[in-house]
């Protein structure tokens, strides 16, 4: 190594060598010195703006010390003159610099290895040196690889003894890895920071005191106070004062757990209250970073789901509409500050408009609304409803809209400045109405108001067309309660025990005129030759036709090249054809008969007996809608009556024609009593069904659908029962009155009627007859009063005294005059039920009053055998 310095410094003989001036030893200085900048005192931190110039300072030296850290130093040492020449280098230096010793040897170090834009402060360092000062600073070199070193570095000057300049000695330690390690952690805060500053949430890093140190734009916005206000501000400011111990729960969970999630309500700086959503999560340091959201339009939205939900409840359950359109301005008003809402119908004139809601409005201006007729230019309201499009007037005072002298002079005076109306179309198309939104200042609305209007338009066409479909289904209820006194009336007159081609004539015509078909068949199957047989035929009012060219008549065994009547008599299902031309399960010669007579469409129901099929009844049409589940019933029904028609005229040839006449007698009263009243109940049970397909209730759906179809198979069992004269089946498991609670409750099931019960005195074993003729009674009066005076409450009380019994069934519905006449089988066949058993039967009633039925029975003999 001395060698080497000789050789490249021939003033340098030993550059840690002893130079004594004036007694003393300047050496010892220089190699002192350089001794300490080649110990690792550079500061991390240290960087080029804080390099200084210091004195060298003086201590003893050792030349075996200095050659030994010389050699195995972790840190680069070099000597250079003043021009930057390289004078001697340690093999640490040769390493890290990529150069061979002999290249670096007499090298200029800023062509060499220094970077172009660090030559200025290795310069300055050189010169500080010459005048005798030492530095620190930074310097990064290039090596021969091409890749750039970086070094925290520290000079010191070697004067002769006599002062002058001789080189400068330099340490250097390398920190590149420091370095890039701090330029990775300075892009990572800038990307942090570039991240949460563009997030549109409201981001903090808040300190273990709860003090924030960072916060973005968002941040700022939500606090209420200028970003550069927002480190140092408490957390706690933003809280209210009665959940200001919830922050020090949340602060020891967080810790606990590493995370959080919760809401809570943001207190701004102006006293505003936010709702917001937060997402706490714990950060190196004891920090924590806050994310918070405002959900003030969420819990809008659910206010308003509610709102919603709660109206469909009312529309559901069949509350006035009148209540329902005042609740819906209320939810709106509450919903949306400030506002007035309104609603108003289409008057049947056409022309006006009249006001059914508008809770918070003046009620001079809803009577001045009523009185102008809708128009081109009849403010918001009238011109929408006129338009049938919705109007937006921001400014009552100068929209030409309101160029109606008195109408805006009203409004104006009422303090209304601006008026947002839609109108509410049917699902027709018809105007129904029209829903406004009044406020007291000039206002345009927002896209969230024009949604809240269009929410609201839908909930008010909800609630007027449901409350007309209810009109439509009462006058539907009648139509179908028509359905079933035909029934009866068919009943009634198998009664009268007419021909039984004639019965037959009759019901298949009534088939005809209830579901307007062309023409109803009856065709039973001879099971001997397996073919069919034509047993009735009625076509308008022509109960006895026969056309000789239906291909079943030319060739009564052709039905089984039909796919069709092969599929019924094998899974007994009714089957209903939409279109004759593309069904394929039709032969082509039924095909081309049927539609030779114009027939479009046209059901088939299968006759059972016993559960076989016997045969079926074909019900044709021209062009018409769809068949609907209840026509098939219907018909399935009507089908069923034929069927048990055929039945007890063939039972009737087969006995005495007194107890025939007899026998037709009970079986039209107790198949009154219990298939027509049944059906009573299937209906009751189908409108509740249709309530509830309305309404979305699928599950409630199906509990009516299951009652309904209870119905119908105990109607079917009372009639197989009462063809066999035994007694029903619902007294079979108990006496009469659990039967009678049993029967009313099942046909009641899921109505609005209300029904109670009540026994006074000890119950009495009673005779099988009275039991059956009470049940049948009550049965009667029930439905009596489902079909006709459409009650809201039903009681039936049962009294055991001393000496007789009373069975007392009032309704309070809308009653009838007992002294007008009343056909049918229903109060003929209780007055000769309780003359049966020596009773007395009571009724009273009165138009508007309710029906009270009351049944005395004094006990005799038989009934306390």
């Amino acid at each position: 190594m001395l060698d080497f310095c000789h050789a490249h410094a021939r003033t340098i003989s030993r550059p840690w060598a002893a130079i004594r001036t004036n007694d003393s030893i300047v050496m010892k200085l220089d190699t002192t010195a350089a001794e300490q900048s080649m110990l690792p005192t550079a500061d991390p931190s240290h960087d080029e703006s804080h390099s200084r110039a210091q004195p060298c300072p003086q201590a003893e030296d050792d030349d075996s010390a200095a050659k030994y850290l010389y050699e195995l130093s972790h840190d680069v040492i070099l000597f250079l003159d003043r021009t930057g020449k390289i004078l001697c280098i340690n093999p640490c230096g040769i390493q890290l610099s990529g150069y061979s010793a002999e290249e670096l040897r007499g090298a200029n170090i800023f062509e060499l290895l220094v970077l172009p834009e660090d030559h200025s402060s290795v310069r300055q360092m050189l010169q500080d040196a010459v005048k005798g000062k030492a530095r620190e600073y930074q310097v990064r070199w290039r090596t021969n690889e091409g890749a750039i070193v970086h070094f925290d570095a520290a000079s010191v000057p070697r004067l002769s003894a006599n002062g002058e300049f001789l080189s400068t000695l330099c340490t250097l330690r390398d920190v590149t890895e420091r370095k890039r390690a701090e330029e990775a952690l300075r892009k990572s805060e800038e990307k942090y920071r570039d991240l949460i500053e563009i997030s549109p949430d409201a981001i903090y890093v808040v300190d273990a005191q709860g003090i924030c140190v960072l916060g973005n734009r968002a941040g700022a916005e939500l606090a209420g106070i200028p970003q550069d206000e927002l480190v140092g501000t408490p957390v706690t400011e933003t809280y209210l004062p009665e959940e200001l111990y919830l922050f020090q729960e949340r602060i020891d969970k967080l810790k606990a757990e590493g995370t959080l999630r919760f809401e809570r309500k943001f207190v701004r700086k102006n006293g505003e209250i936010v709702p917001v959503e937060v997402s706490l999560s714990a950060i190196r340091g004891a920090y924590f970073q806050a994310i918070l959201r405002d959900i003030s339009d969420r819990k809008r939205a659910e206010a308003l789901f509610t709102g919603e939900k709660r109206l469909l409840e009312m529309i559901a359950t069949g509350v006035a509409v009148k209540e329902i359109l005042n609740a819906l301005c209320l939810i709106i008003e509450e919903f949306r500050s400030g506002t007035l809402a309104s609603v108003l119908l289409l008057n049947p004139d056409g022309l006006h408009l009249d006001c059914v809601a508008g809770p918070s409005l003046p009620k001079g201006w809803t009577q001045q609304m009523e009185n102008l007729p809708i128009g081109p230019c009849a403010g918001s309201c009238g011109t929408a409803a006129y338009r049938r499009s919705q109007v937006i007037v921001s400014d009552i005072a100068t929209n030409p809209l309101w160029d109606v002298p008195e109408h805006r002079a009203a409004a104006l005076k009422h303090g209304l400045r601006a008026s947002w109306s839609n109108p509410v179309l049917s699902s027709k198309g018809k105007v129904l109405g029209t829903f406004c939104m009044y406020y007291r200042e000039r206002r345009t609305p927002t896209s969230q108001d024009l949604e809240l209007i269009e929410l609201a338009t839908h909930l008010v066409r909800v609630a007027i067309e449901r409350d007309r479909t209810k009109e439509a289904l009462r006058a539907s209820e009648q139509v179908v309660r028509g359905q079933v006194e035909a029934l009866t009336y068919s009943l009634d007159v198998l009664a009268t025990a007419p021909a039984p081609d004639k019965f037959l004539g009759q019901m298949l015509s009534t088939i005809a005129r209830l579901l307007a078909a062309q023409s109803v068949i009856l065709w039973l199957l001879d099971e001997s030759n397996d073919s069919l047989v034509l047993r009735a035929w009625a076509e308008g009012t022509n109960s006895a036709k026969v056309d000789p060219e239906h291909p079943f008549i030319r060739n009564p065994a052709s039905w089984k090249n039909d796919p069709g009547l092969q599929e019924l008599f094998f899974s007994g299902a009714p089957v209903a054809c939409e279109d004759i031309d593309h069904d394929p399960n039709i032969s082509s010669a039924l095909r081309d008969y049927l539609k030779s007579g114009g027939t479009k469409k046209f059901l088939r129901i299968p006759t059972l007996v016993g559960g076989r099929v016997r045969g079926f009844i074909g019900i044709r049409h021209g062009n018409r809608p769809p068949y609907r589940p209840e026509e098939i019933e219907l018909a399935q029904a009507l089908a069923h009556q034929a069927m048990l028609a055929i039945q007890l005229n063939e039972f009737a040839e087969q006995s005495r024609q007194a107890a025939i006449l007899g026998e037709r007698n009970r079986l039209a009263r107790d198949i009154h009593d219990t298939l027509a009243q049944g059906f009573t109940g299937v209906i009751v049970q189908l409108e509740a069904l249709e309530d509830a397909i309305a309404c979305c209730r699928r599950k409630e759906a199906n509990e009516h659908l299951q009652r309904a179809s209870e119905l119908a198979r105990q109607s079917l069992n009372e009639a197989r029962r009462s063809v066999h004269a035994l007694r029903p089946q619902a007294l079979e498991g108990g006496n009469f009155w659990d039967a009678l609670k049993g029967l009313i409750k099942n046909t009641t099931a899921g109505t609005a009627l209300h029904t109670t019960f009540s026994v006074r005195g000890k119950m009495r074993h009673l005779p099988l007859a009275w039991q059956e003729n009470l049940l049948h009674i009550g049965q009667e009066a029930l439905t009596n009063a489902l079909k006709y005076a459409h009650p809201r409450n039903f009681e039936t009380k049962l009294i055991f005294n001393t000496k007789e019994l009373h069975l007392e069934l009032r309704d309070d519905g809308d009653g009838f005059k007992v002294k007008e006449r009343h056909d049918g089988f229903g109060l003929a066949g209780m007055r000769e039920r309780v003359e049966q058993m020596g009773g007395k039967l009571n009724i009273s009633s009165a138009r508007g009053k309710g029906t009270e039925i009351v049944v005395i029975l004094p006990y005799n003999l038989e009934s306390v055998l």
